[in-house]
């Protein structure tokens, strides 16, 4: 999951500060901590913990490593917990207050502690590698994939720039080292064990932390799974949900039938704007003031690729695509004013180092550039990368990062039927070498519905104690569509 610009609480001054110089290797303290939970205070610790930047330099600089932990309400606790969270880029601390992830962190208490870790670059970590940009993207930024591309290089340029002059080891922000802190953790925890509990880009990290630091787990559930060589996606698996959403479309009866073939109303509409752009009005967060943005394929490929694998969101898509298709961008104005003003609002440098040091395989490149000749969405699914890989400066992590895990460690995989962003084939893809392994598919789940229901979090919960959950079905509720509005033109 590819989320480069963000606008959460992740832009602040903490991108400036740095390790006090009285910390050494190793150092670990705790202080009082809360989380604000359905109307109370939910007592916790915060967690800093100094790590060295980067492992291979001896000269490195030291970094702080920030968690939250949530004491077990075990009789008898387990291993700890440590919930790596997404992005790369998002904060684990930070959705704590969202209060549909708070209950699934709180049910994880009856395993053992819950560690929730801000990876290196991320949220309260020390550096926080985080920038906000001075200026608005350029207004065309969704008509003109060239100019689309040369204004997130140069925001991508001026963060790396920047943060080196800042003393920063950008080369450091890679998945190994951020295994390598996960380890860390549990040496300062003094735990002989953990349990991990990944999601999307925490998938991606838990395996790293599988293939070097295996013997030091106990158990690891992985939700929504991005394998070794699956940073950048095929282009096929876009085609393939918007063919499944054409066909749930055209069965809804509450679409009346008037959209048999969704899929081919959004043919029609890509090739309108590739003719044409359209221009929409949206509200700049900056100034408070309407502009005009232009929008052409590109920029409609990329706007629904955002949003294709959120179940949240596909309910208005035959909504959004049939009013297009009758020369209405009432629902696409929305979407672009949201995409907008999160990609213009900053950059998350450690979101884009991450990605460009993980890379791909040439066999897998090969494989994209293929399918995206023809794919509904082309080159989109994976925008900007490969395109700004070279501004970063990272190094790439090779092919034996990529290469299949063999290991033995319990591993629970969980998939939703609707997630275009990390499809359940993946997962099986992963776990062909795992020799104790078991893959729930949740009916009717797109990437962001998992974690949150209360059967999955159930399912987590009795694996981390050792259960059997491999007959466990789960099904969430069937799509229902918004009703179709009266076109505006």
């Amino acid at each position: 999951m590819k989320i480069l610009f963000l606008t959460l609480l992740l832009f602040s001054v903490a991108s400036a500060q740095t390790t006090p110089a009285d910390r050494k290797d190793g150092d670990l303290k705790f202080e009082p901590f809360t989380i604000p939970f359905e109307g109370q205070n939910v007592a916790a610790e915060l967690g800093r913990l100094v790590v060295r930047e980067n492992r291979s330099n001896p000269k490195t600089n030291l970094i702080e490593l920030a968690f939250v932990r949530l004491k077990s309400t075990a009789e008898k606790p387990g291993f700890p917990v440590v919930y790596l969270d997404g992005g790369p880029g998002s904060s684990a601390i930070n959705i704590a207050r969202a209060p549909e992830y708070m209950r699934a962190f709180m049910k994880l208490r009856d395993v053992g502690d819950v560690i929730l870790l801000d990876q290196r670059g991320v949220g309260r970590s020390k550096p926080n590698l985080s920038r906000l940009s001075s200026e608005a993207l350029p207004l065309d930024v969704f008509a003109d994939n060239d100019v689309a591309l040369r204004a997130f290089r140069e925001r991508t340029v001026a963060a790396v720039n920047y943060f080196r002059s800042q003393g920063v080891d950008i080369q450091a922000y890679n998945t190994i080292e951020s295994a390598n802190d996960v380890d860390d953790v549990r040496k300062a925890l003094g735990a002989e064990k953990l349990n991990l509990v990944g999601f999307s880009y925490g998938t991606h990290l838990g395996l790293a932390c599988i293939r070097y630091h295996g013997p030091n787990l106990n158990r690891v559930v992985l939700i929504g799974t991005e394998g070794p060589d699956h940073t950048n996606k095929l282009p096929s698996t876009s085609d393939t949900s918007l063919k499944r959403l054409a066909k749930l479309a055209a069965a809804a009866p509450e679409l009346e039938g008037k959209v048999p073939d969704l899929v081919g109303m959004l043919r029609e509409v890509l090739t309108r704007l590739e003719k044409e752009p359209v221009t929409v009005q949206v509200t700049d967060q900056r100034t408070k003031k309407p502009v005009d943005l232009k929008i052409g394929k590109s920029g409609l490929q990329f706007l629904i690729m955002r949003d294709l694998g959120d179940s949240n969101d596909l309910p208005i898509f035959p909504a959004w695509f049939y009013t297009m298709h009758h020369g209405d961008y009432s629902i696409l104005s929305r979407f672009a004013e949201k995409r907008y003003n999160q990609f213009g609002a900053g950059i998350s440098l450690m979101t884009v180092v991450m990605d460009a040091s993980s890379g791909t395989t040439k066999a897998r490149m090969a494989k994209i550039e293929e399918e995206a000749k023809t794919a509904m969405l082309g080159h989109m699914v994976n925008f900007p990368f490969p395109g700004i890989d070279e501004a970063v400066g990272s190094p790439d992590l090779g092919d034996k990062f990529r290469s299949p895990i063999h290991t033995s460690v319990p591993t629970l995989f969980f998939s939703g039927t609707l997630d275009n962003n990390t499809p359940p084939f993946q997962a099986d893809e992963v776990r062909k070498t795992f020799r104790n392994s078991t893959h729930l598919i949740v009916e009717n789940a797109g990437h962001e519905s998992m974690l949150v229901d209360t059967r999955v979090q159930q399912a987590i919960v009795e694996y981390l104690r050792g259960g059997d959950v491999s007959k466990t079905k789960i099904a969430l509720p069937p799509l229902k569509f918004n009703e179709l509005p009266k076109p505006k033109n």
